[in-house]
């Protein structure tokens, strides 16, 4: 990993194929690849049956397989059996095949003698180069590129070329396969496949949820004639060709896929006409030209540590191919449309790890992962009803439609701080972005319906004078069934307070206003008698000690994985950061000494067995001054996807973990306030020892600034139309537009807590 641009795997190992697939996995937001070898490996069949069973998800096996196809559209779910609806794996595609004098190509099989397979995060492609000595005696070269264009997002372009050192029979096969499953489920009802004209397959493919799949290839190369070979659920062309020794000979492969439930509906033969004519370098530049503005909006630069470099490119890579340009029907799933572990389904990752990144980088993304929750209302509604209560309540684990797709009843029941989140998530949006009329307009009956559940969700206990929440299950799934949560009282009192200002506009009374803003005043936050030490929950100090010493062997592996959850369930462990979160999120709330207090007792306690609990506790040691500690939750958050052998990526890429990263950057090592923080855009820069420089550019409030951070001084350029106030260290500056303000900064040397 050398390349600051470039994750490179040099060499194949069985290993680590599927953490590859995972990592190398293209996507233009509308369609997703995951990075499958074009010849596949012969002993890993794709359409194993087996049945998957609700589980947690963190500490769940899944079946071991070298290889994974997938392809997936967001939106497209199907209706599993056990699990509810999840998101299909469709039909592959990326079959490209050399058989050299009788030898097919297979890595693990032929002798290779030079391998070198690489994504390039700029140019959003992957190739591959690899040297083969074949049975023959023939030393054939094999280049394969691939990118799935961002200028025309239904499609995937392939190209092969071979040369060899000597005369070669080859024989050409490329094949789209339909004989996928979804965690073991077979969803498609009906299959259809049939030649196009001389060198095409179309596939067609109705699946249980309703849509129907059309995919389209055309094969292109000089001189072949295309033979073409069908099977119950997969297609071939096939086509005979002499190598020369010396010349190259390069096979391209286009495939295109529409779905019934596209914004555009149209044939996969219309969107194939639109690109027909147009050679692979002119749709390439196309492509790159896509990618180059996407980078220029949001390119974290880190000069120093080229592991920390090659972490937030390869997280940004992920965040912009992820989100679905547009299309305000989706959100983006919890394993960034690179593998199904998660069903294709939204959590509440979407307000608090991805939406910031989005916001402060390309607002309208923003927007779009807003509105989903807004559009979604009719489902959050129907969850309310189903639990017998009034308004909306959100689903912990969402499809399209806002449904609760989540097959575990602790989740579903209990962690219902992702209704808070919402709220929280639209105000973020309106006060990023500087849309007044957001909160007043489209998100007002959200806000007023969310308000309303929670009103019937809240208990008065005998003798007490205000409002509880109970039996709730705040960000630390460890502690399932609790009593005033610290984080969800703090975030419905949040969302209570909003919907009163916004209420009458949603449809809500005065007195419903009133009756919203009394609640939230009651709504307690439980901390130690000594008033600083905030408690988790009520209770928290009575549960048993986690004997972490005793009982997690292997510090390598979850500490969930090595004890019942029963014995998790009873203990004081965290699976991440809880309090820490609400501290993060409110930190004008809470002073350093409390802050200080809960990382003391909290932190210890924290397993981190989730890949969303470094991010935070990275920011508020930040806050702190514990910059050591602060790098060494980003070395674990940078491992999560990037250490392959260790897995990464195998069932998709860790998409909330992506948005941590930079936000570790950006609100932890810069000290950037979010616009939920501050009106005037402050930076408190703490940089590691590693770094000798951070730079990034910022989208604030209509406006743009590009930020340059180094030990000796922080430099911020006003780079919209109007003029912005911006506070370094306390000191508050009014920049005009083009101009720039450099702050000399006052060194600060980590502390101990």
């Amino acid at each position: 990993m050398s390349d600051e641009w470039a994750i490179v795997e040099r060499a194949f190992h069985a290993e680590t194929a599927r953490a590859y697939e995972g990592l190398f996995t293209l996507g233009s937001g509308y369609l997703h690849v995951r990075g499958s070898l074009e010849e596949h490996l012969a002993d890993a069949p794709q359409n194993l049956e087996y049945t998957r069973l609700p589980a947690d998800v963190t500490s769940e096996k899944f079946p071991e397989t070298k290889a994974k196809w997938g392809t997936y559209v967001p939106g497209v779910f199907g209706r599993h059996p056990l699990l509810n609806a999840e998101m299909i794996n469709l039909p592959w595609f990326l079959g490209l095949v050399p058989i050299v004098n009788g030898e097919r190509l297979e890595v693990e099989k032929c002798r290779i003698e030079e391998y070198r397979r690489e994504l390039r995060l700029d140019h959003a492609t992957v190739k591959r180069r690899l040297r083969w000595r074949t049975k023959s005696g023939a030393a054939v070269l094999v280049e394969f590129e691939r990118f799935v264009s961002g200028a025309h997002p239904h499609l995937c372009a392939q190209r092969m070329k071979l040369s060899a050192d000597r005369a070669a029979e080859v024989r050409i096969e490329a094949a789209i396969d339909a004989d996928v499953r979804t965690n073991g489920y077979d969803h498609c009802r009906r299959v259809k496949l049939r030649r196009m004209g001389t060198n095409g397959i179309a596939c067609f493919v109705v699946i249980d949820g309703g849509d129907a799949i059309e995919m389209q290839t055309r094969v292109g190369a000089p001189g072949c004639e295309w033979r073409y070979v069908e099977t119950p659920r997969a297609a071939t062309l096939t086509a005979d060709v002499k190598l020369t020794g010396g010349n190259d000979f390069i096979v391209e492969k286009r495939t295109v896929v529409a779905t019934s439930r596209d914004l555009m509906v149209r044939s996969a033969t219309d969107w194939m006409r639109q690109v027909e004519a147009l050679s692979f370098e002119q749709l390439y530049a196309e492509h790159l030209e896509v990618w180059h503005k996407r980078w220029e909006s949001c390119d974290v630069e880190v000069e120093g540590d080229q592991r920390s470099q090659l972490a937030l490119r390869a997280s940004l890579y992920h965040l912009l191919r992820a989100h679905v340009t547009n299309d305000d029907r989706v959100a983006i799933d919890a394993k960034g449309y690179a593998g199904e572990a998660y069903w294709g389904r939204y959590f509440w990752d979407s307000e608090m790890f991805l939406l910031p990144f989005y916001l402060y980088t390309d607002p309208p993304r923003a927007r779009t992962l807003a509105d989903f929750r807004v559009n979604t209302l009719g489902g959050a509604r129907e969850n309310a009803k189903r639990y017998g209560y009034d308004g909306a309540r959100y689903a912990w684990e969402s499809d399209a439609e806002g449904n609760e797709c989540c097959p575990n009843w602790q989740y579903a029941d209990h962690e219902v701080h992702v209704t808070a989140d919402v709220a929280y998530g639209l105000a973020h949006y309106a006060r990023g972005s500087l849309n007044d009329d957001y909160l007043s307009g489209s998100a007002a009956e959200t806000l007023v319906e969310t308000a309303r559940y929670w009103m019937q969700r809240l208990d008065r206990r005998p003798g007490e004078d205000h409002p509880s929440l109970l039996g709730v299950m705040g960000p630390d799934e460890y502690t399932p069934i609790s009593n005033n949560n610290a984080y969800t009282n703090r975030l419905v009192k949040f969302a209570l307070q909003l919907a009163a200002t916004v209420g009458e506009v949603g449809g809500a009374s005065p007195e419903e206003c009133q009756a919203f803003e009394r609640a939230a005043e009651g709504l307690p936050i439980p901390r130690h008698e000594d008033g600083v030490l905030v408690w988790q929950c009520e209770g928290f100090d009575t549960l048993a000690e986690p004997r972490f010493e005793q009982l997690w062997h292997n510090r390598g592996r979850r500490f969930a994985e090595q004890v019942p959850r029963e014995r998790l369930y009873r203990s004081k462990c965290l699976k991440q950061a809880d309090v820490l979160m609400l501290m993060m999120l409110f930190p004008g709330e809470f002073s350093d000494a409390e802050v200080r207090r809960a990382w003391n007792y909290y932190e210890p306690l924290t397993t981190h067995d989730s890949s969303l609990s470094a991010g935070v506790h990275a920011i508020v040691a930040c806050r702190l001054g514990l910059v050591e500690k602060a790098w060494e939750f980003l070395e674990r958050s940078v491992g999560v996807d990037l250490d392959v052998e260790a897995g990464g990526a195998s069932e998709g890429v860790h998409i909330a973990n992506a948005g941590t990263i930079w936000q570790m950057a950006v609100f932890g090592f810069a000290g950037m306030r979010t616009a939920m923080q501050s009106d005037v855009l402050t930076f408190e820069p703490r940089l590691p020892a590693a770094w000798s420089r951070l730079a990034f550019p910022i989208a604030w409030k209509k406006g743009r600034v590009s930020v340059g951070i180094t030990r000796e001084q922080i430099t911020v350029t006003n780079r919209g139309d109007a003029t912005l106030r911006i506070c370094v260290g306390g000191e508050t500056h009014a920049i005009k537009a083009g101009q720039r303000q450099v702050w000399t900064l006052l060194g600060s040397d980590s502390q101990t807590p």
